[in-house]
């Protein structure tokens, strides 16, 4: 029966290292392995309580009184390390809840603390509504300056626009003046040549007559 006595000691040395690997965590998630040693702890109770009956069938008084002792002792330390876990399965969940409080205690802290700076802030600061209504009056009177320099620029490009459109008016007349000038001055030309041709027409004439009479 030394193979069964072997597997549960194995199992025995299992359950502690996994133990003192959940006494060393964190406070994280350990569901995984609390899961795994309560399974493990359940599964070496039914070692032992077979190991304990095959020790009772025994022939042998000497190697039965000796398999019941060794099972008398891993029952011993299967309680112990039984007891160790729920120890510290509640200390693990007590310091969890501990450090999830102080979080939300840190949290609200910190909430409260800000608004207690910016009271503060507006206590020792009595000028700041002043301050902010100056600055908006500030900038109510930029907007209207701005308002009344655009009214003023557009008032000026208003009369520069008058300006120009009499100029073209002007140029518009003077143009149809110059048109009709130029037109006269064409027509008299052609008139002038008209007589001076007819002119010259006539006293050719009448030198040929003068010629031939007196001649």
């Amino acid at each position: 029966m030394t193979s069964e006595y072997n597997a549960a000691q194995r199992l025995l040395h299992k359950i502690k290292e996994n133990i003192s690997d959940f006494e060393l965590s964190g406070s994280g998630d350990t569901s995984v392995v609390q899961g795994a040693i309560a399974l493990d702890l359940q599964t070496l109770s039914k070692r032992i309580a077979e190991y304990r009956i095959i020790g009772r069938q025994d022939a042998n008084e000497r190697k039965r009184k000796l398999m019941l002792d060794r099972a008398s002792a891993m029952a011993d330390e299967h309680e112990q390390l039984k007891r160790r876990f729920e120890k510290l399965k509640l200390r693990k969940t007590e310091q969890s809840a501990y450090e999830q409080q102080r979080s939300e205690l840190f949290q609200r802290s910190t909430a409260a603390g800000t608004q207690a700076q910016l009271d503060t802030a507006i206590v020792m600061d009595p000028q700041g509504e002043d301050a902010f209504w100056n600055r908006s009056e500030q900038a109510l009177d930029g907007f209207i300056a701005q308002g009344v320099a655009s009214l003023d620029n557009l008032r000026e490009q208003r009369g520069l626009l008058k300006g120009a459109h009499k100029r073209i008016l002007n140029a518009d007349s003077t143009l149809g003046l110059s048109k009709s000038v130029i037109t006269y001055i064409n027509r008299r030309t052609t008139q002038d040549k008209i007589f001076l041709v007819a002119g010259m027409v006539v006293t050719c004439i009448g030198i040929y007559f003068i010629i031939h009479y007196f001649g």
